[in-house]
């Protein structure tokens, strides 16, 4: 037996120890075990930044099940491995959420590295004509809109479903309900600058300038010590570092989610919270929200691998290099071209060395150089001296290739080659391709652009000002009157066919609503007569359609009024017209050929077969929505399907 026993240590614990001691104030800091935050400082603050591990449970993942009819087959696929998570498991599944990519390690680290940097998208914005004038061509087409706010059209949807009223009456609610929001949000958006002397064209220029350059937008809400939000600032986009939490993510409150980059060093931090329900300066709010440490930040053109956007300044890079790269050859054949315009050949018959040709040349150079008078005078040259001319840069020069540059150059901004001044050279060209590039740029460019616009104006109204999700913003262009008279024509049409009533078009315009019932039903207009959708079926209790329904003279629908043409006032209306129905003269040719046509649907419900009546005193759309109202009643009577199924706001023919 020993008289005593020596304890051994536990090398392991010593070992740790001394390693902990290594690390301190290293960015391998706090990997694992915890750290002792001093007062005033995050939990787990170590003085700089690191890894953080976060341990993970000590339940191992538990795999999803494996079963031998899905993965036991003879030379089959093998069952697959077990995984080994990276984040931390549910307690109830075992298992961890999947990231969203496999991002860069320590990516909140790397404070400067970017695929493309942000000084070539600047660069290339700033010096680049091209790239430039693109960019002008969108800022204006963006400044030339109207901004406005109106009620969305999911929320007169409720209202028309919730109060069971038409379009034009719940268009009247809706605007009873957020007169005031609207009024409030468009006095805001007068100027959405902090400063005073600005305006809204000054501020969608920058916004625009920050999406089409770097297709990233932080935009940072400034308040006053009321608690109030003053404008909104927009930041540089290549001084913003958005991080990612474990997930790939953007961090959640009280995280951080951007991080202000400065000389090579973050400054200042900002949360992604997507509402701002924190105290203002002091308290946070339940998810430790901060107003004034919030920042949103907009990409249009989102990737799975990254945070940032791909903007048409990085997309146009291949080609608009190309096309720099053309500019300095350009250049250099004034400035360093070595390439005389003309060469003499001279067969040497009396033994010109070198020295006599070079004398020659100085004579010759020093009679015609800055002499542009003794250059148009003929010059006798010695026998055997034989001028040859070398192309001039015009001859070598093939504007095909800079025209192919800059139309690659303009395709990811949606700009059309005629906006550039490329004329087509090929093909009809002239006013027809003009438009067929408007209807494409239109389709592809324009309409996205004011969509995305018109989702960050949303975002920053209801997210700082306190906006209804019922009210939405609308980017309008007036267009030419080219465009006007073409749209007054498509409200006629609409209006004349049934498909729209007279307060729908007075709600589409912006004009006051007509108060009378016959405002608000649909009619057609057949010649000089007008004819109202509603009533003009006998029907049974069960709904079963008899018949056409007599209407004595004097009544609403035998004295209906002419509709007004889009913009006239009531005053400027037509005169009552005649309301054509079974007992009309036969004299009027538009309402006999209702008439033929009614007995021609009475024919077809007996027969159960349908085919287009042939209108002769009404015009392609009323003739097509009648034939389609007829078909509707013809299948409604057999209980069958007879092809395409046509009904018009309940009301069949």
């Amino acid at each position: 037996m020993a008289l005593f026993r020596r304890s051994k240590p536990d090398l392991a614990a010593i070992v740790a120890q001394e390693v902990e001691k290594a690390l301190a104030q290293t960015p391998m800091a706090g990997a694992g075990g915890s750290v002792v935050s001093m007062p005033g400082e995050p939990s787990g603050y170590n003085g700089g930044g690191g890894q953080g591990l976060l341990q993970t449970p000590g339940t191992p993942a538990s795999p999803l099940p494996r079963p031998s009819d899905a993965f036991g087959a003879q030379l089959g696929p093998a069952q697959p491995f077990l995984p080994a998570p990276l984040d931390p498991v549910f307690d109830d599944s075992g298992r961890a959420l999947p990231r969203k990519y496999q991002y860069d390690v320590a990516w909140n680290l790397n404070l400067q590295e970017r695929l493309t940097p942000w000084s070539t998208l600047k660069a290339l914005a700033d010096q680049c004509d091209v790239v430039h004038r693109c960019i002008e061509i969108k800022c204006a087409e963006l400044v030339s809109m109207n901004l406005d706010f109106t009620v969305s059209d999911q929320a007169i949807s409720k209202i028309m479903a919730d109060q069971n009223v038409g379009h034009a009456k719940a268009s009247q609610i809706a605007r009873d309900l957020y007169g005031k929001d609207i009024d409030d949000l468009k006095q805001f958006w007068e100027n959405p600058y902090v400063h005073g002397d600005r305006g809204w064209a000054e501020w969608i220029t920058e916004f625009a300038w920050q999406h089409f350059t770097f297709d990233g937008v932080p935009v940072y809400p400034r308040y006053n010590l009321g608690g109030k939000v003053m404008g909104f600032e927009i930041i540089d986009a290549p001084t913003i570092k958005p991080l990612l939490d474990n997930r790939g993510d953007i961090p959640h409150p009280p995280a951080p989610a951007f991080q202000q980059i400065l000389w090579g060093f973050p400054r200042g931090e900002y949360q992604a919270s997507p509402t701002n329900d924190g105290e203002f300066f002091v308290d946070a709010g339940q998810g430790g929200e901060f107003v004034r440490d919030q920042l949103a930040y907009f990409v249009r053109n989102r990737r799975t691998w990254s945070p940032y956007g791909y903007g048409p300044v990085e997309q146009s890079i291949p080609a608009a290099t190309l096309y720099l790269e053309r500019q300095m050859w350009l250049k250099a054949e004034y400035s360093e071209g070595t390439m005389p315009t003309t060469f003499m050949r001279t067969d040497s018959r009396d033994g010109l060395d070198h020295l006599k040709l070079a004398q020659l040349e100085r004579v010759l150079n020093d009679n015609l150089t800055g002499q542009t008078a003794e250059r148009h005078k003929i010059k006798m040259l010695p026998e055997g001296f034989d001028p040859v001319f070398a192309p001039s840069i015009d001859e070598r020069y093939k504007a095909e290739y800079d025209e192919f540059l800059i139309k690659r150059i303009a395709s990811p901004f949606g700009v059309a080659p005629t906006q550039l001044g490329i004329i087509p050279r090929t093909g009809l060209g002239g006013r027809g391709q003009m438009e067929g590039e408007q209807d494409q740029a239109e389709t592809m460019s324009k309409r996205p652009t004011e969509a995305f616009i018109v989702d960050c104006i949303n975002s920053l109204s209801r997210r700082f000002l306190g906006a209804d999700r019922s009210v939405t913003a609308v980017l309008a262009a007036e267009g030419s009157m080219t465009d006007q008279v073409n749209h007054a024509k498509a409200l006629q049409v609409s209006l004349y066919s049934g498909q729209k009533t007279l307060n729908t078009v007075q709600s589409e315009l912006g004009q006051p609503l007509y108060d009378m019932p016959e405002a608000d039903e649909p009619f057609i207009v057949a010649g000089n007569a007008v004819t109202f959708l509603k009533g003009m079926l006998e029907q049974t209790t069960a709904g079963e359609t008899i018949g056409q329904t007599a209407q004595a003279p004097g009544n609403g629908a035998e004295s209906a009024q002419a509709p007004a043409e889009p913009g006239q006032t009531a005053e400027e209306q037509p005169t009552p017209k005649a309301n054509p129905n079974l007992s009309a003269p036969e004299g009027n040719a538009a309402a006999s050929e209702m008439k033929a046509f009614r007995a021609f649907v009475a024919k077809r419900k007996e027969t159960h077969k349908w085919r287009d009546f042939d209108f002769k005193t009404v015009g392609a759309e009323v003739a097509e929505t009648l034939n389609e109202q007829g078909r509707a009643t013809v299948e409604k009577a057999s209980r069958r399907p007879l092809g395409r199924q046509a009904s018009y706001q309940g009301q069949d023919i």
